[in-house]
């Protein structure tokens, strides 16, 4: 295991005993010394966590009450990249009730049946979640949906298909009725050809509700698309003022080539309206990170700089970088570090006009300039908040990944699992008007959990009853403890935008396996769950301990039958099912949870050659369908 060192001695010297439930973390990055950070190739660089006071994890804490949380699996997806970096607002409340969307695939790939995924639950506490469901809404193949309800009473999900322009499904009611499939016009390219629209993001504002905000990028040439204005992959606004009958589209002068000459990438941005209200901020790496916000409605615009970068239109290898004196911090091989986003983040309007953004904080570097390549540091610590007012260059570090043991180091294994982003990220923001508390739901790296290997990333949530002054940094709830498992990776929390009656909803993606399939570590395919979780608001205070009540309708996980024979082994051990379930998998791990053997149950039995074992006793894990169990095995 490494030990990223850190220095907590100044951090500590105030009494935890004085520390008040909220604090205020103002931050310049151009003058705060690095957060903990680990570059692609494994160097190590002196790690800096911002924590002030007491940790939150499975130790002591001042607070007492119980956050209880209902919880249902609400679908299944074998397609397990519910986004390369920003996570759409697929989760929204209404009068009605809360509706969730995920992206889904129940076959094996090329995952032809990749659709959006979609369940509601009706207004009221004690109502469940539908049954799951095994079909798509759309009746083509999309990816990346965002999910909306307009003041007409219809709902509907925006994505992108295979070729062309972006793919509108709707239905008049939200909850019930059949779903249509429309496809919305595409640009055109000066030679005709028509540019195909990536990786959407939507938001509904406008005096009546029926105004659908959109943006998203052309397709780059490495997915199969051409220049637009110049710009590999440029940024593309689009906007329907009657519900998805009729849209109108522009890119800005203010993110053309004189700026931003290497165009966007995908899934680094969020929106969010109300009113007429509507702003937008892409999460940049080597360009500035910004926002825009427009008060008409999407008539006009006006741009503001989150994260000023010190190159304009940065070339890789150029050694421009080597060249500036403003590096934020210098790593343990003298190379400058960068700061600015990991690329994920959300926004937020409340209804006065003001904007929210969150962000994963990351660091960067290109100290080779022969290599063709960039560096990142996944293991920077600390998830980010800014408002206009603060200026380029100034955040509010709000929410971090936790020493939990408080042993004064971030304990991890030497493997990170692959999301490219931050140790604390994928942030979702969502307001509860009433009472000007804002709620951010994050996924961040546990110290206390791993597969021997890499660690697993649970869901935290934070939030701040002043709209933004100050936040419970140093009591934030992690939602999705292993109180059921040992072992959960819970990543993508996704919140509405408004919550209602004080509800919280949070959607999120669960597996066993910390990383992906689709890309990153491309680990073996396995069916993942997509988990609604309902918790007041209030008690977010105090969640020193969390319970979870499992809703009525379709319960937690169950337990898969299944019999090892023979047990003892010493060669090659049969695992024997029950009864079949559909993409069943065996995971064989040694006692400190490392995975030394996996695979795929064809019927119901899978041979498994475990000559190769060292003595000892095992777990055996068989999961799929939903359902889950362990037994111990034992190697002769």
């Amino acid at each position: 295991m490494r030990n990223v060192i850190l220095s907590l001695t100044a951090l500590f010297a105030v009494s935890l005993a004085t520390q008040a439930q909220f604090i205020q973390l103002e931050n310049n990055h151009k003058t705060q010394a690095p957060m903990s950070t680990q570059d692609m190739t494994g160097e190590e660089v002196i790690p800096y966590q911002p924590l002030t006071g007491h940790n939150v994890g499975d130790i002591d804490h001042l607070q007492s009450r119980e956050l209880v949380i209902q919880r249902q699996i609400i679908g299944l997806t074998q397609y397990d990249l519910q986004s390369n970096y920003a996570v759409d607002d697929r989760v929204y409340s209404s009068s009605n009730g809360v509706s969730a969307g995920w992206i889904q695939s129940l076959e094996t790939s090329p995952f032809s049946d990749r659709g959006t995924g979609y369940n509601h639950k009706d207004a009221g506490s004690d109502s469940d979640w539908g049954e799951i469901p095994y079909d798509r809404i759309e009746d083509v193949r999309i990816g990346w949906p965002s999910l909306g309800h307009l003041g007409n009473g219809s709902e509907f999900a925006l994505s992108h298909g295979s070729t062309g322009g972006l793919v509108f499904a709707t239905r008049d009611a939200v909850g019930y009725g059949n779903w249509s499939t429309s496809i919305l016009p595409a640009l055109s390219a000066e030679d005709g050809t028509d540019i195909w629209h990536l990786w959407p993001r939507a938001a509904v504002g406008g005096a009546d509700g029926n105004t659908i905000h959109a943006i998203c990028i052309s397709a780059p040439e490495g997915n199969g698309g051409v220049l637009l204005n110049g710009q590999d992959g440029a940024l593309i606004y689009m906007r329907s003022t009657d519900g998805g009958s009729n849209w109108d589209m522009q890119t800005f002068a203010e993110l053309d080539t004189a700026s931003f000459a290497g165009g966007f990438i995908a899934d680094s941005y969020a929106i969010h309206a109300d009113g007429e209200t509507v702003a937008f901020a892409c999460f940049n790496g080597f360009d500035d990170s910004f926002a825009m916000t427009s008060t008409d409605n999407g008539e006009t615009w006006s741009y503001e700089v989150m994260v000023d970068f010190p190159v304009e239109n940065y070339i890789v290898d150029s050694g421009a970088l080597l060249d500036t004196t403003l590096a934020d911090d210098i790593d343990a091989e003298g190379n400058g570090m960068f700061f600015n986003t990991d690329r994920s983040g959300d926004i937020l309007v409340d209804p006065s006009g003001g904007v929210h953004v969150f962000y994963g904080a990351m660091f960067y570097a290109d100290s080779d300039t022969t290599d063709g390549n960039t560096s990142y540091y996944p293991y920077t610590n600390g998830l980010e908040y800014w408002r206009p007012d603060m200026g380029a260059d100034s955040s509010m570090t709000i929410a971090y990944a936790y020493d939990i043991d408080e042993s004064g180091t971030l304990d991890y294994e030497d493997e990170i699992a692959g999301y490219f982003v931050g140790i604390s990220s994928q942030a979702s923001a969502g307001l509860v008007v009433e009472s000007n508390t804002i709620v951010v739901a994050y996924s961040a790296l546990m110290e206390n959990f791993s597969t021997g290997i890499q660690n697993y990333r649970h869901c935290y949530v934070v939030h701040s009853t002043d709209l933004g002054e100050t936040w419970n940094s140093e009591s934030a709830c992690d939602v999705t403890p292993d109180l059921d498992f040992d072992l959960i990776e819970a990543v993508y929390p996704c919140i509405p935008s408004r919550i209602q009656d004080g509800q919280l909803t949070l959607t999120f993606q669960r597996d066993f396996e910390p990383g992906l399939h689709v890309r990153g570590d491309e680990d073996p395919i396995d069916i993942n769950d997509i988990v609604g979780l309902t918790m007041s608001v209030e008690d977010l205070d105090d969640c020193a301990d969390v319970d979870f009540e499992d809703y009525v309708g379709v319960g937690e996980i169950t337990e898969v039958g299944f019999g090892l024979f023979p047990n003892p082994a010493d060669a090659v051990v049969e695992v024997v099912l029950d009864e079949l379930l559909i993409g069943a998998q065996v995971s064989i791990r040694d006692m400190s949870g490392r995975l030394v053997r996996q695979e795929r149950v064809q019927g119901k039995l899978a041979r498994m050659d475990v000559s190769g074992l060292t003595p000892g006793v095992y777990t055996v894990e068989v999961s799929g369908s939903g359902a889950r169990s362990i037994e111990r095995l034992s190697i002769r």
